[in-house]
């Protein structure tokens, strides 16, 4: 029997049968389980199970950390039966849970609006990279239709990221996806975009339009989709039956744009701007405490899933001025030194099944996935994760003294090719000097504090998803 089936049954037994399941979501590393009872999990078997690194219970979701590989069980779990539910039963689930807490919620509202945004700021994070290397190496003029291309093919992710936003907002605030796109939509219009770069005064049936720009803005769009998912219920009780099919989409959309032109979008550009702000009060002459205390905690905030509600904020800082100082450059130190605890222990170990293990966990966790490192290695050990803390702490404070800046969405090993912008020379030096440090003294600490494992010390949890 194929291996990733074989896993699939045993997650779906230990969780209490397919009848305990609502159904499954997956995300980078995670399968996201919306589950009947969570009392009938066992959870010390599933953690048993070959090929599960952990498992992260939440008010909202059952979490099981599998790996990069992720989507492969997810797809050998679907067969058997269990549904793709593109999270609308995990929805249900939790407006029945009432355990669950605002900040829960408003998490898991944030998780599920911006991780789906993530490969396209990463790729096109990417394109700029390229564009940076490529004049920095005159391997191409600025002023070539070339450059000019790709580099707005490189803002088209950042541009239209409220666009973004609507389509994966809609579907966790249970709106009208096409409406919410038109109604979103409407901030980039060319008309109004030209509107509002003219200075000419903008009105509405004699209620004033503040001339904003929206491109790459964050909270308007959210703001805007979360007050459509009220208008919506509200316009579908008061239109009569025969004319629903005509009347809803064209009151949703004849109410929702006015006010989010009107009131949502110019409030959300405030909280916009009062959030890029917070950010460069936290960046100044005490920045650097900032980034080490974040970059040393990265490893717990990860383990609550905290690190997805961080999205909105290195969005908006980039939204507002080109680039990172304080999020990213924190997560690029603690995930490089989970990487480096985890190869420690990788190459101190005798234990071939741990060994093959901890390597993958530690290329993953320099390559910016943590999960497999951090709950099949590190946190099982706890002198890695110790070590990790430390050394991401240290690489973080110097990072802050440094005012390490990333002009470009990373948080792995490929930052290196992120930190060429205005700064020149002396912030790549930084950050590389930064990298270092974090990867290095993790490796080192790790190696002075770790005993060398055994296989008896070595449960079915931490061995490699991988190898399935």
């Amino acid at each position: 029997m194929n291996k990733n089936k074989e896993l699939a049954k045993a997650i779906i037994t230990a969780l209490g049968g397919s009848e305990n399941i609502y159904s499954v979501v997956h995300c980078a590393t995670r399968l996201r389980f919306s589950l009947v009872e969570e009392q009938r999990v066992d959870e010390q078997q599933l953690k048993d199970i070959e090929g599960v690194v952990g498992v992260n219970p939440t008010p909202t979701q059952y979490q099981v950390i599998i790996g990069s590989h992720v989507n492969t069980v997810f797809q050998a779990i679907i067969e058997e039966g269990i549904r793709n539910g593109d999270l609308e039963a995990i929805q249900d689930k939790q407006e029945r849970n009432t355990s669950a807490s605002v900040l829960d919620k408003v998490v898991d509202t944030i998780t599920g609006c911006m991780t789906p945004m993530i490969p396209a700021l990463t790729a096109a994070g990417m394109i700029k990279v390229i564009l940076s290397l490529g004049t920095t190496f005159n391997w191409l003029s600025n002023e070539s239709s070339t450059y000019r291309v790709l580099d707005f093919i490189g803002d088209g992710a950042f541009y239209f990221m409220p666009i973004l936003l609507a389509v994966f907002a809609s579907r966790k605030f249970k709106v009208n996806t096409s409406i919410a796109v038109v109604v979103v939509g409407i901030f980039l219009h060319p008309n109004f975009t030209s509107w509002v770069a003219s200075g000419e005064p903008i009105s509405f049936i004699g209620l004033p339009i503040q001339g904003v720009g929206y491109a790459a803005s964050v909270i308007p769009a959210l703001l805007t989709v979360w007050a459509m998912s009220y208008i919506e219920k509200g316009v579908d009780k008061v239109t009569p039956k025969a004319v629903k099919i005509l009347l809803n989409p064209t009151l949703v959309l004849l109410i929702s744009a006015p006010l989010a032109l009107i009131v949502i979008g110019p409030l959300g550009n405030y909280a916009g701007n009062g959030l890029a702000w917070f950010i460069e009060l936290m960046q100044g002459q005490l920045g650097f405490i900032m980034v080490a205390l974040l970059a040393a905690a990265m490893p717990f905030i990860v383990m609550t899933g905290m690190h997805h509600a961080l999205t909105p904020i290195f969005v908006a800082s980039f939204a507002a001025t080109g680039t990172e100082s304080l999020i990213l450059v924190a997560q690029v130190c603690a995930n490089l030194a989970q990487g480096g605890a985890t190869l420690a222990v990788a190459m101190k170990s005798k234990d071939k099944s741990l060994k093959t293990m901890a390597t993958a966990a530690g290329i993953s966790a320099i390559m910016g996935i943590t999960e497999p490192a951090l709950y099949g290695v590190t946190m099982k050990y706890k002198k890695p994760l110790i070590a990790a803390c430390i050394s991401a702490g240290i690489a973080g404070c110097f990072a802050g003294v440094m005012h390490v800046t990333l002009y470009v969405p990373q948080n792995s090993l490929m930052a290196i090719l992120g930190f060429s912008g205005e700064k020149g020379t002396a912030n790549i030096v930084a950050g590389v000097v930064m990298m270092l440090v974090s990867t290095i003294l993790s490796f080192v600490l790790t190696w002075i504090l770790q005993k060398e494992e055994t296989g008896t010390e070595v449960s079915q949890s931490t061995i490699a998803a991988d190898t399935i």
